[in-house]
């Protein structure tokens, strides 16, 4: 389960630590060490006493993609000085041309042919000897993956990465309704159909089928992706806490 005593931000509505979750062949992933988030721009001031201070948060890595980096800032958290950021965006590809009831299933499937999805792998692995966060716009489809991906590797029980998934549904109403008043992210909104902005487990699955059915599983994607076993060992070593 997730460590239930992480406090919620005021200002991102699809944060949380990573930690808590069950292996597979037993043990569970460490708590406090990896957390996911929404964007950062809009967090408070306690927001940042918390992360910093309190969870001594001391790595970003933003995988929004440069111009949208550009136009929404980092927010309040990039004047500490003592975080680092780190910016691996994921490009998840047009959209064009597929069925609305499709497009997460196809552009979460196309992400494992990228050659993002393992850079931002390996930033996290580089990053979690001290509390780390990933984030992109809405917590949920990059940073889903990502998270999948990473819990995957890390042998999590594929029903807790599920689960994990589905949490970003109490996030978004919240979320669509502030993107409405953010231009960039409401002219998104407008032009992606709105099973985009929904959270069912049908795409999240489909990832992990496409893992384990196209390529033999998480650790053997890693392998095809030039992901080498040190930078496992690195998530193994600072994400799991054994039984």
């Amino acid at each position: 389960m997730h460590d239930p005593t992480t406090p919620p931000l005021t200002g991102a509505f699809n944060f949380r630590d990573l930690g808590g979750l069950p292996l597979a062949g037993g043990g569970c992933t460490r708590s406090g060490r990896l957390f996911r988030s929404d964007t950062l721009q809009a967090l408070t001031r306690q927001d940042v006493a918390l992360l910093r201070d309190g969870l001594g948060l001391r790595t970003v890595i933003d995988l929004r993609l440069a111009q949208e980096l550009a136009d929404e800032g980092r927010g309040p958290l990039a004047a500490s000085q003592d975080i680092g950021f780190v910016h691996a965006p994921l490009d998840m590809a047009a959209t064009e041309g597929i069925a609305p009831d499709q497009v997460l299933n196809r552009l979460y499937a196309r992400c494992l042919a990228s050659a993002s999805l393992p850079q931002a792998i390996v930033r996290i692995a580089e990053s979690t000897d001290r509390p780390t966060l990933f984030h992109c716009a809405a917590g949920k489809d990059r940073t889903g993956v990502v998270a999948a991906v990473v819990l995957s590797l890390l042998g999590v029980d594929e029903e807790a990465i599920v689960a994990d998934y589905l949490r970003s549904a109490v996030a978004m109403p919240r979320m669509v309704e502030r993107f409405m008043t953010w231009p960039r992210y409401r002219e998104h909104l407008a032009a992606m159909p709105p099973e985009v902005y929904a959270v069912d487990e049908g795409p999240i699955r489909t990832l992990l089928a496409a893992l384990n059915d196209d390529f033999g599983g998480a650790r053997a994607w890693a392998d095809r992706q030039g992901i080498r076993a040190p930078v496992l060992r690195e998530l193994e070593h600072h994400l799991i806490l054994a039984v």
